[in-house]
């Protein structure tokens, strides 16, 4: 008996072995995988996409890596527009599963880890709404100065300090530009601790997201959230903190409802979305995709994504300018002859201002902090860069690997912004202007990359107009080593900031 269990044992784990082997054929080549692990063995913990470029050195820009569930991975530009652009309609949607699962607060909700008709009605009334509100026009250039008025008074009362890091007065900035756009109000840098917790459960996720391999486990075998430990560290733990950030956009949601006057423009998202949910109960029109749960999913969407990113990529920009005090020096004696000192620095001294565009243009290249490219999904058989790609197939386009590429940047490792401008200094290379796509491309771009590329210009200029930085008394340089997670942060550092005389 025990023989015969043993025998029809052996003959299931044969088959087992052959078939996924036979799956695996399926895929562009990639590092061999183990039945059930996949490649997670093989996977460093740190610095996974640097280990992916390396892959690619070896398999080439379109290979297969099993996290343990087959992936895509597409690692150079034409390959990636090949797939984002020109098959966009065929990678258009978001993988499901747990990763996908716990970052929404209703199925299939939100603008950034919806598929389908949901997520073509969200993403299509956030632009437009966002427009509306003036990103990437003077209205939202006002709220942004705004914002940097009220960093402007936080750091002018500690720059008698002999050290003092900028991380927390570009988290609030930032902060209150997002509030404002989407809520309507600002905080104040002595009452905001619900911020202060947000931004802390937000920061944490992030880290752990990208280094705890049970996450990518449990996306590959769902039933793995409900068992002990492993459920916990790999999905609950994440999606409890994930969960604050839902309850305090509902809590808002309701509030606005207590005061809004609904035949009012506007002032701010919340305000036009429960508009709109207002004048479809009128009309009769269909609310399937359009409810006050997808509100608290797309504002948690649009606080995370926008508040995340570009405050980090500015955490960044103070330790490079640190560390490369010709840069800075540069920037501030262009910026004395084209805006002066009276003024801050607008949108439309860009065109004046060749150089400043060129340091804001490499600070997201250089600290490159998206590790891991928010995925994609195939919605048929198709293929990419001469490989077949079978339908649901999760891809990432590795926009890590184009920011970084020798080919477009010399020496990419360098802060170099001279990199963007030709010989003349006032003409961009167009080289290395297409290959910096830090907000992805095609149908899935950052909804709200003008806003973010506005951000970074005004505040970056501003704060280099009215201070200098630089490495404190007794103090030493940053270390411009990432921190890994799911954005690369850079290492707390205390600066000196001076008043510009």
């Amino acid at each position: 008996m025990i023989s015969s269990l043993l025998l029809i044992l052996a003959a299931y784990l044969i088959y087992y072995v052959y078939n996924f082997y036979r799956k695996v054929a399926k895929y562009p080549p990639g590092p061999t995988p183990l039945p059930i692990i996949g490649n997670l063995h093989q996977l460093e913990a740190i610095n996974t996409h640097k280990q992916l470029e390396r892959w690619s050195k070896v398999y080439g820009p379109v290979f297969t890596v099993f996290f343990p569930a087959p992936t895509v991975i597409i690692t150079q530009l034409p390959e990636i527009k090949e797939a984002l652009i020109k098959k966009g309609d065929l990678f258009a949607d978001r993988p499901p599963g747990p990763i996908s699962e716990m970052l929404m607060y209703v199925n299939n909700g939100g603008v950034i880890n919806s598929s389908g008709p949901s997520w073509r009605e969200q993403r299509r009334f956030a632009v437009h709404t966002l427009r509306d509100f003036g990103m990437g026009r003077n209205v939202m250039e006002e709220k942004i100065m705004s914002s940097v008025a009220t960093m402007f008074e936080q750091v002018d009362s500690c720059v008698a300090a002999e050290a003092l890091d900028m991380n927390w007065p570009l988290q609030l900035c930032v902060g209150n530009i997002i509030n404002e756009l989407l809520l309507g109000y600002h905080w104040r840098a002595d009452n905001c601790e619900k911020f202060v917790h947000f931004k802390e459960d937000l920061e944490l996720n992030v880290r752990q997201i990208r280094a705890r391999k049970s996450f990518m486990i449990i996306q590959a075998y769902p039933w793995l959230k409900h068992v002990p430990y492993i459920g916990y560290i790999g999905w609950h733990e994440l999606r409890e903190r994930l969960h604050r950030i839902f309850d305090f956009m509902a809590s808002e949601i309701e509030e606005h409802k207590k005061q809004l006057d609904y035949e009012s423009e506007p002032t701010d998202f919340v305000a036009a979305y429960l508009q709109e949910l207002k004048r479809r109960e009128r009309t009769g029109e269909s609310n399937k995709n359009f409810t006050e749960c997808n509100l608290v999913n797309a504002l948690s969407d649009f606080w995370m994504a926008g508040m995340e990113t570009t405050a980090t990529t500015l955490r960044w920009a103070i330790v490079f300018l640190v560390t490369h005090q010709d840069v800075q020096k540069k920037m501030q004696k262009e910026i004395d002859e084209v805006v002066g000192r009276d003024r801050q620095p607008m949108m439309a001294d860009k065109m004046n201002l060749p150089y400043s565009t060129a340091v804001v243009l490499e600070v997201p290249r250089k600290a490159n902090i998206l590790t891991i490219n928010v995925p994609r999904y195939s919605s048929v058989d198709t293929e990419i860069g001469g490989h077949s790609i079978p339908a649901h197939t999760t891809i990432f386009p590795q926009i890590t690997s184009v920011l970084d590429s020798p080919d477009a940047y010399a020496d990419p490792d360098r802060f170099d912004p001279s990199r963007f401008l030709e010989s003349d200094g006032k003409t961009f290379n167009k080289t290395a202007m297409d290959h910096l796509v830090p907000f992805s491309l095609g149908k899935r771009q950052c909804a709200g990359e003008p806003l973010a590329r506005m951000e970074l210009f005004i505040i970056l200029l501003s704060l280099v107009q009215r201070y200098s930085f630089d490495v404190p008394k007794g103090g030493s340089l940053p270390d411009l080593t990432p921190i890994f997670g799911a954005t690369q942060n850079p290492h707390p550092y205390e600066c000196k900031v001076t008043l510009r005389a």
